[in-house]
Parts: C-alpha cells; structure tokens; sequence
C-alpha cells in the first residue's frame, strides 16, 4: 500500500492488477523493456521530424537536446537487451523471425 492509498483510499487497478498477475497475465521485465525500446525509437523519431520544423532558435536547442538525450538512453537500454540477450539485435533475419516464433509458441503453451 502506497502513501497515495493511505489519503485516497485503494484504486480498483490495484485489484484488478492483484488478479491478473494471480492469472498469470503480467508482463516480465522482458516484455516491459521491449516496450520501452519501441517507445524510445518512437521518441526519436518524433523528435528529429520536428525539430526541422521548428522556427523559434531556443526551441529548436531544447528539442536538439531532448533529441540527444533520447539517443543516449537509447543505447544504454538498447544496450542492456542485448546483454541480457532479450533483444537479438545482431541475428540474422531469419535467425530473429525463429526467435519470435519460439517465443510465441513459449506464450501459448504456458496460456494452455
């Protein structure tokens, strides 16, 4: 129970996360850091279409510094996956479509 519990009272999504977890439907650490990579390409994505777009000067140095911070924990995370071996950014085509399949495979067996 957090602090915000103890003056709000318990949210709902605390029980519905309590059971979904008991479901066995959570997400793994795995699973959350594959979202936060997406996430991150999207970030820089976004950000470098814009910053060209941008007219005002001080602007456009605050998004070029958000742009290179992105970057950055970009690659500590990206760096990160590839370590823990979650993410195969070096396999071959192939070699990652197979390690998809096997992990979906891995996925529908355990909801069976």
């Amino acid at each position: 129970m957090s602090w915000i519990d103890s003056v709000l009272g318990p949210d709902q999504s605390e029980s519905e996360n309590q059971n979904s977890s008991q479901d066995g439907s959570n997400l793994s650490e795995k699973d959350i850091a594959l979202d936060m990579l997406a996430m991150s390409k999207t970030d820089i994505g976004m950000l470098s279409k814009v910053i060209p777009e941008t007219t005002n000067p001080e602007v456009r140095q605050l998004l070029t510094t958000q742009l290179n911070g992105c970057i950055a924990s970009h690659f500590k995370l990206s760096d990160m996956l590839i370590t823990k071996g979650w993410y195969n950014a070096y396999g071959t085509p192939q070699e990652q479509i197979k390690q998809d399949i096997d992990s979906a495979n891995q996925v529908l067996q355990q909801q069976c």
